[in-house]
């Protein structure tokens, strides 16, 4: 969704500029300052699922319950870093483990509906005896 904010011309040159310092754009400067001012993060966004919104890095498929889950684990965070999400920022982890701190009951709530027996379990509510057997490969 893309919004339209109307700025000054002095406001607009002061983001060319400061865009141009960090080979950035004055959109993208823009965004992260508002979103800063609104207490928004920068590598955290919030995406619609079927279990309503959930907290995600921003621009992947990694969800904040990963990163906690990872640390639920006993993983170190050079461990994450390095090992467990190679391909993320750093930043973008620390800000997860923040986000996950500052949303723990959130967070733990979305770990407990994604483990295996929750999934099963709505499995079970949605489908029939055969279906859920035929998907699991179990009879129960």
């Amino acid at each position: 969704m893309s919004i339209m904010i109307s700025i000054s011309p002095e406001t607009y040159e002061l983001l060319q500029r400061r865009a141009k310092e960090i080979q950035s754009t004055p959109d993208q400067i823009a965004e992260t300052v508002i979103r800063l001012q609104l207490g928004n993060s920068i590598h955290i966004e919030q995406k619609l699922t079927s279990s309503g919104p959930q907290a995600y890095l921003r621009g992947t498929r990694v969800a904040v319950r990963h990163v906690a889950a990872f640390l639920k684990a006993g993983y170190a965070v050079e461990e994450i870093i390095q090992t467990g999400l190679p391909n993320v920022p750093p930043a973008a982890i620390y800000e997860a483990i923040a986000y996950y701190y500052d949303h723990v009951a959130e967070i733990e709530a979305e770990l407990d509906a994604n483990t295996p027996e929750a999934s099963h379990s709505q499995l079970r509510d949605l489908l029939s005896p055969e279906q859920v057997a035929r998907l699991t490969g179990r009879t129960s």
